[in-house]
């Protein structure tokens, strides 16, 4: 069908993508998925993922399986929640407990809330043809260098540590982490998406748990335990941002600015350029595996002023509308 529109001068750009979003392969409610990664963005990803009723493995570092329960679920209960935590080292790691999960997963998820890209040993046990793996999300970073500079790493150290300043060798790790994943993805028969994150913020649900707290947020991101990790401020301005930061601008490619000359000013509370909220790149992760259109394709992600936070359908149209 779309080589004789072709040939009849009938085919565009639209056909083409709308038959290959048609042949893409998603991931349906009570697939298995796997979480592979560290830190609140991984963790929130997993959760999400839960939420939307995959089966949901989590293989994270021992001190985020221990933190995991009480960042997913208050009180650390995660009552019918089909989501299992697994530690990735230590004692109570299992190499055999990994490759079965590896090798079951229908849908992969990486991502790492740092700086730190995957690198082509730990891709390779994950990314196996043999395994039942048809769909990988993977998180990286906005990396066109735009935005980035002296003014991002004078506010990273000065500020807020998590400012993505896109530093040479980080740069070069995300982008050799990518190819790989293209690569291994096509040997495998598996389909890829990217989701780029600018500087990480928030993450949590927007309230601080206390009695009386009527503050707006996103209950379904993590618990208000999450605003006890880390230095604490006086005023803890996670907690503010996930209040005012749930609105989600996505769009196709790398084309995303950092903060630029603005970064000192936007490095903790206030809304900027360069901002992608933990949620928000947890949703993109988890939603892309749903996503026919967004199979091979990468795309950024950034934080908007509001105070809601986008629903299933909602995001079936941001990667729909994405341009």
């Amino acid at each position: 069908l779309g080589v004789g529109l072709c040939r009849s001068r009938r085919c565009s750009s639209t056909m083409i993508a709308v038959l290959i979003a048609h042949s893409a392969t998603v991931i349906s409610p009570g697939s298995k998925v796997l979480v592979v990664g560290s830190g609140p963005v991984c963790l929130c990803a997993a959760k999400l993922a839960a939420v939307r009723g995959f089966s949901t493995t989590c293989l994270v570092p021992p001190g985020d399986c221990e933190l995991g329960p009480g960042l997913v679920s208050e009180g650390g209960d995660l009552g019918s929640l089909p989501l299992t935590f697994m530690p990735v080292a230590g004692p109570e790691a299992s190499e055999e407990a990994i490759e079965a999960a590896a090798a079951s997963a229908e849908g992969l998820i990486l991502a790492i809330d740092n700086e730190g890209a995957f690198g082509k040993p730990v891709l390779e046990t994950f990314l196996q043809p043999s395994s039942a793996l048809t769909r990988v999300a993977v998180m990286s970073r906005y990396l066109n260098g735009e935005g980035m500079g002296f003014f991002a790493s004078a506010a990273k150290t000065a500020a807020n540590k998590d400012v993505w300043a896109a530093n040479a060798q980080a740069v070069a790790s995300y982008k050799a982490m990518e190819a790989e994943v293209a690569r291994m993805s096509g040997a495998a028969g598996v389909e890829w998406t990217v989701i780029r994150a600018g500087t990480l913020k928030g993450g949590g649900s927007g309230c601080s748990g206390e009695e009386g707290d009527e503050r707006s947020g996103e209950p379904s991101l993590l618990t208000p335990a999450f605003y006890e990790l880390g230095q604490q401020d006086i005023v803890n301005w996670r907690l503010l941002y996930d209040c005012s930061a749930l609105k989600v601008k996505l769009v196709r490619g790398d084309t995303l600015p950092g903060p630029g000359f603005t970064a000192a000013l936007t490095a903790t509370d206030k809304v900027g350029a360069g901002d992608s909220h933990r949620g928000a790149v947890a949703a993109a992760l988890v939603e892309a595996l749903r996503s026919p259109d967004a199979a091979n394709r990468d795309y950024s992600v950034a934080a908007e002023e509001g105070r809601e936070f986008p629903g299933e359908k909602e995001w079936s149209h941001l990667f729909e509308a994405a341009h």
